[in-house]
């Protein structure tokens, strides 16, 4: 039987390419009207929020109307969630400041301490957006998820990271592209990357529980 134009590889490429083009615009947008301070958080809350629905496959995803409904309704959570990184970032580049100006054991010990919490806060600008919109949990523990997730997966972490520098120097090569892929080519990256990581972490903890059964039915048994 012959496949349609729909069913074929090159149309949901293309469709995936209309739609992230036309993902990244809203996000440039709503951030314009956000004036960008306060624009930021919520429109990259609403591009991963859509860009999940198409990655979990449900079926006629409104772009705009998602897009609009949750720029309005995460306006003040995901800004209060911004503030939090802000505030943590600009504590954390004071005591880097600091650490230049201290010599001996105590920059020694300092620099290995500020180095670590620098890798789970970039962990954490990488997981926090699609941790946000793929769970539902109370404030304060998605960032506990997020530096949960990295610390069981540093391997896709490390992918994570290397995979936007691969992003950054293809923009860098064509900027053209900028304008309509970068905030949703990078979103969708994420996206993938840290819905992996978060099921394999409860396929780990499933295979736990199935073995801890087994475990206890043949206890029971003798």
């Amino acid at each position: 039987m012959q496949r349609s134009w729909a069913d074929s590889p090159l149309y949901t490429i293309s469709d995936w390419i209309m739609r992230l083009a036309y993902i990244n615009l809203l996000w440039l947008l709503f951030m314009i009207i956000g004036l960008f301070i306060v624009g930021f958080m919520p429109a990259t809350v609403a591009m991963f929020t859509v860009i999940r629905m198409l990655l979990m496959k449900e079926e006629s995803v409104p772009i705009f109307k998602t897009f609009f409904n949750v720029f309005k309704t995460e306006f003040i959570k995901s800004n209060i969630i911004g503030l939090i990184l802000v505030v943590f970032g600009y504590v954390l580049v004071i005591n880097f400041i600091y650490l230049g100006t201290i010599s001996g054991m105590v920059h020694t010990l300092l620099s290995f301490g500020l180095v670590f919490i620098g890798l789970f806060y970039l962990a954490l600008l990488m997981l926090i957006f699609p941790l946000y919109v793929h769970l539902d949990l109370k404030f304060l523990h998605y960032f506990k998820q997020s530096l949960l997730v990295s610390f069981i997966n540093p391997h896709i972490i490390i992918f994570m990271a290397a995979g936007l520098v691969a992003v950054y120097y293809l923009f860098n090569f064509i900027p053209g592209l900028t304008l309509f892929f970068f905030g949703s080519a990078i979103a969708t990256f994420l996206m993938w990357s840290t819905i992996l990581a978060y099921n394999r972490i409860e396929n780990k903890k499933r295979n736990m529980v199935s073995t801890d059964d087994r475990h206890l039915s043949k206890l029971g048994g003798n």
